[in-house]
């Protein structure tokens, strides 16, 4: 006899076997879609780094030694891209307003994401709110030196005689709102009875030559800049920017050391995404770096080209580090009341 309901020479097949089955297919269909839910292997194809300054400088010389780093560690291609103008406005504009897939970066500076946003503010980024921050990566020592003419042999020396000549010593800058100016800014802010002279140039190449003409009495410049001619006797360096003394002059103060409450100031360089970059695609980024800046070679390539590579860090780190420059020269710019040049 067969089964009611079954047709014959059908097995009767048992209900838990049956949900079992429903509950195995379900699960390959679940597992099918999760597996197509999944993002894409990253990096499939080339990365671009936009560099925001002109071919040659400091900001494209990080940018280019990071992107070799970051290709060799990641399999794939990375292409310099620069877009130069307006302090670097521009560059870090189009990075900002990039897909942040992971394959469109920056290289940020003191510059693009404290310097300009403190001055200018129609600058249509914001560097917190539109930024990833990735890691910090290396950073430039400035130092201030004199021409022989000045007969400061210290910090304080130079203090002294700035109130005696108040108003008659005056100090070159690559331009209005670069950090050679805003570095002087700072410290006469910091020293009641200092006025000094502002003359800007057309970039540190025609201030370094007025001041080694003596048309200017002093600059703020990077220590690769001045060290030949300190060597040579014709500047004399008084101080180091940096929360501490620079590499390759250690027996240079810093402003700090001299007794000025200043904030200390570095030219700072890192790896940066557009805002809404995937948290893992950062830690992932963020540990190329690392594995970089814990390289001798990597290190080596950057103290070649008058960098100093800093130290392992987060991207929260990094995300510090530019708001605290952020407020930091935001108060300089408001006290000495710099305007964004037309």
């Amino acid at each position: 006899m067969t089964g009611r309901g079954q047709g014959a020479g059908a097995p009767r097949r048992p209900a838990a076997a049956v949900l079992v089955g429903r509950l195995a297919v379900a699960g390959l269909l679940l597992g099918a879609g999760a597996a197509a839910a999944q993002p894409a292997a990253w990096p499939v194809k080339p990365l671009r780094i936009i560099v925001p300054f002109a071919a040659g400088g400091p900001v494209d010389a990080v940018g280019r030694t990071l992107g070799q780093r970051l290709s060799e560690g990641l399999g794939q291609p990375v292409l310099i891209e620069n877009r130069g103008g307006a302090g670097g406005s521009i560059g870090m504009e189009a990075m900002v307003r990039a897909v942040p897939d992971g394959y469109t970066l920056g290289v940020g500076s003191l510059g693009s994401l404290a310097l300009s946003p403190a001055i200018d503010p129609k600058l249509r980024y914001d560097p917190v709110k539109d930024v990833t921050p990735i890691a910090s990566v290396a950073v430039t020592h400035y130092v201030l030196v004199v021409h022989p003419s000045v007969p400061a042999k210290s910090v304080q020396d130079l203090i002294r005689i700035a109130r005696e000549r108040k108003g008659r010593l005056n100090y070159g800058s690559s331009g209005v709102g670069s950090i050679s100016h805003l570095i002087a800014e700072a410290l006469q802010s910091a020293t009641p009875g200092v006025e000094m002279v502002h003359v800007a140039y057309k970039g540190i190449a025609p201030a370094l030559a007025a001041l080694l003409g003596g048309e200017i009495d002093l600059a703020f410049l990077t220590l690769p800049q001045s060290e030949g001619a300190v060597k040579a006797g014709r500047l004399r360096m008084l101080a180091a920017t940096g929360a501490a003394r620079a590499e390759g002059a250690k027996g240079v103060p810093t402003l700090i050391e001299a007794g000025l409450k200043l904030h200390p100031v570095e030219g700072s360089y890192g790896l940066v995404g557009p805002a809404g970059l995937p948290r893992e695609l950062v830690v992932r980024l963020n540990g190329q770096v690392i594995a970089a800046l814990k390289s001798p070679d990597f290190r080596q390539r950057f103290e070649s080209q008058g960098f100093e590579a800093v130290a392992p860090n987060s991207p929260e780190d990094y995300a510090k580090q530019i708001r605290t420059d952020l407020e930091v020269f935001g108060r300089v710019v408001k006290r000495a009341g710099i305007k964004p040049e037309n």
